[in-house]
C-alpha cells in the first residue's frame, strides 16, 4: 500500500510539470501568434503607404504635364497674360494643393507604421519578462528592441485625402469657377430692405451669383471658398462694389434715396492695401458716397488690428457707412462700434426672438426689447436679417425693430444689364433673373 501511494503521488508530480511545461509551450505559441498578427498588420500598413506613394508618383506626372503646357504657352509670341494661362495657373495652384495633401498622407502612414513596429516589440518584451515569482522552467531571450521613431503625440491628424475621383472633380470645379470668373460671370442680386411694419423699401443689399458656362448660377457658398483658395477674393469684392457702385447711380438719377449694401470678404480685408483700394474706388464717384453700405461680419469686426483700423477710419470719415453682418450672438459693444463707423446691424431674427424669449429665466444688464432703442442712441439701425415666416413679422415689431429682410418680403432678384453699363450688356444675359 505504501509502494501504491507512493507511485500515486510521484505521478501527480509528473503530471503537474508536465502540465506546467504545456503552459509554457502555450503561451510561447501564443505570443508567436500575436507576432505574426501583428507583422501582418504592419506589412498592410507598409502596403497602403506603397500605394499612396504610387498615387503621389501619379499625380506629380499630372502635374509636370501641366506646368510644360503652361510654359508652352508663356512662351507663344502675343500670348500675354491671357485668361486662358489664368485659368491653367489655377489648375495649377489646386493640384499642387492636392498634392500636398497626398504627401501628408503618406508621411502619417509611413509614421503609424513605424508607431505600430516600435509598439508591436515593446509588447513582445514585456510579455516575454514574466515576474521572479512566475517565472517558467523555459526562459525566453528576447531579441535587441531597436530605437522606436518618434512622433509628436500631440499632433492632430489632417483630414484624408480626397479619392482620386473626387479630387479630379475638384480641380475640374476649380477650373470652371476660374473660366467663368474671368469671363465675367459675376451677376448682382438686390433683395430689398423694409422698414416696419410699413414694408417700405428703404435699400437693398448686393448679393453676388456666379454663372457658369453651361448657365448654371453658384451661390457664394459654392464658389467663394474656391476664389480664396486661389487669393482672388480681393479682386471679386472690387468687381462686386464696382457694380453695386453703377447700381447706387441708377438709383440717384431716378431720385430714390435706398442705398445698397455690399459684404465684404474678411479674407479680403486681411489683404494688404485692400482697403485703400475701396477708397480709391469710391473716391473715383463721390456722387455715391453716403450711398453705398460697406458689410463685414461679426467675427471680422472682432479681429480688426491697427492698421485696419485705421483704414476704416478713412472710410468712415468719408461717409461711408458701415454695418455688422452675419452675427452669432448679441455681444457686442454699441459705442466702440459706432466709433468705428458702425451705422447698421444686421441681426438674425430667430437670434433676437429666441434671445428675447429667455429673458424672463435670466437677467441680463439690458432687454432686447431694448436693443433699437440703445443701438440708435449710438446712431446705428438695427436690421433683421432671414426674415423667412410670416408669423415672425409682428413679433420684430413688437421687438420695435425698425428694419428687416428676408424671402418674406422679397426674394432676390437678379440686375437688369443696362443698369451696370454698355459692358454688362453685351454679356447676352436676360433683363432679369429670379435667384437660383
Amino acid at each position: 500500500m505504501g509502494v501504491l501511494s507512493l507511485v500515486a503521488a510521484a505521478a501527480v508530480v509528473i503530471a503537474v510539470v508536465v502540465m506546467e511545461v504545456d503552459l509554457v509551450w502555450m503561451a510561447v505559441a501564443l505570443l508567436h501568434v500575436a507576432a505574426l498578427s501583428g507583422v501582418a498588420f504592419a506589412w498592410l500598413r507598409a502596403h497602403e503607404a506603397a500605394k499612396t506613394a504610387e498615387r503621389a508618383a501619379s499625380d506629380l506626372r499630372f502635374l509636370a504635364k501641366r506646368l510644360i503646357r503652361l510654359e508652352q504657352e508663356m512662351r507663344s509670341p502675343g500670348t500675354g497674360a491671357s485668361p486662358a494661362i489664368r485659368t491653367t495657373m489655377a489648375e495649377v495652384t489646386g493640384t499642387v494643393g492636392l498634392l500636398g495633401g497626398v504627401v501628408r498622407e503618406l508621411a502619417r502612414n509611413v509614421a503609424a507604421q513605424n508607431r505600430d513596429v516600435a509598439d508591436l516589440r515593446s509588447t513582445l518584451t514585456s510579455s516575454a519578462q514574466p515576474a521572479e515569482s512566475e517565472k517558467p522552467a523555459l526562459k525566453i531571450v528576447p531579441e535587441a528592441r531597436p530605437v522606436p521613431v518618434a512622433v509628436p503625440e500631440k499632433a492632430q491628424p489632417e483630414p484624408s485625402l480626397l479619392p482620386r475621383k473626387e479630387a479630379e472633380d475638384e480641380i475640374k470645379r476649380m477650373r470652371l469657377v476660374t473660366q467663368a470668373f474671368e469671363a465675367g460671370g459675376i451677376e448682382l442680386h438686390l433683395q430689398p430692405v423694409v422698414a416696419l411694419p410699413q414694408r417700405r423699401v428703404r435699400f437693398y443689399e448686393a448679393l453676388a451669383r456666379l454663372r457658369l458656362s453651361d448657365d448654371t448660377l453658384l451661390t457664394p457658398a459654392e464658389f467663394l471658398p474656391v476664389l480664396e483658395r486661389l487669393g482672388r477674393m480681393p479682386e471679386f469684392d472690387r468687381k462686386v462694389l464696382a457694380r453695386a457702385v453703377a447700381v447706387a447711380k441708377h438709383l440717384l438719377a431716378r431720385g430714390s434715396e435706398a442705398i445698397v449694401g455690399v459684404n465684404l470678404s474678411p479674407f479680403s480685408v486681411k489683404q494688404p492695401g485692400f482697403l485703400a483700394s475701396v477708397v480709391r474706388l469710391l473716391d473715383a464717384s463721390p456722387e455715391v458716397l453716403g450711398k453705398i453700405v460697406l458689410e463685414l461680419p461679426q467675427s471680422a469686426w472682432r479681429d480688426l488690428d491697427t492698421g485696419r483700423k485705421d483704414a476704416l477710419a478713412v472710410l468712415r470719415d468719408r461717409g461711408v457707412p458701415l454695418s455688422l453682418d452675419r452675427a452669432e450672438d448679441l455681444a457686442f459693444d454699441a459705442r466702440a462700434l459706432a466709433d468705428l463707423g458702425v451705422r447698421f446691424m444686421k441681426l438674425p431674427a430667430d437670434l433676437m426672438i429666441t434671445a428675447a424669449e429667455r429673458e424672463g429665466a435670466s437677467a441680463s444688464e439690458w432687454s432686447v426689447r431694448d436693443l433699437a432703442t440703445i443701438l440708435r442712441r449710438e446712431g446705428i439701425r438695427l436690421v433683421a436679417e432671414r426674415v423667412e415666416r410670416e408669423e415672425t413679422v409682428p413679433v420684430l415689431v413688437d421687438l420695435g425693430v425698425p428694419l428687416a429682410q428676408g424671402f418674406v418680403f422679397a426674394a432676390p432678384r437678379a440686375v437688369r444689364s443696362e443698369v451696370l453699363g454698355a459692358k454688362e450688356a453685351t454679356d447676352g444675359k436676360p433683363a432679369l433673373r429670379r435667384a437660383g
